[in-house]
């Protein structure tokens, strides 16, 4: 892989990134199973699923954040 070609030059940063990009995929996998089992009426696994959504798309945000901190400083 060309590492110039990206947007970032350090390895570390576009690993986090690619790893933000891929929880927030899985996260929004998720909440739509959540909401198919809403439109379901099995409420229980709604609210599972809706909240392991939730913290996926949080842990996301959260390496996004820690990937612009080691590029920002």
């Amino acid at each position: 892989m060309d590492y110039n070609a990206l947007p970032f030059k350090d390895k570390a940063i576009d690993r986090l990134l690619r790893k933000s990009d891929k929880m927030r995929r899985k996260s929004d996998n998720t909440a739509y199973r959540g909401k198919v089992a809403v439109d379901e009426g099995r409420e229980k696994k709604a609210d599972r699923l809706l909240k392991k959504a939730a913290r996926q798309e949080n842990r996301s945000i959260n390496i996004e954040d820690r990937a612009r901190k080691k590029y920002y400083g």
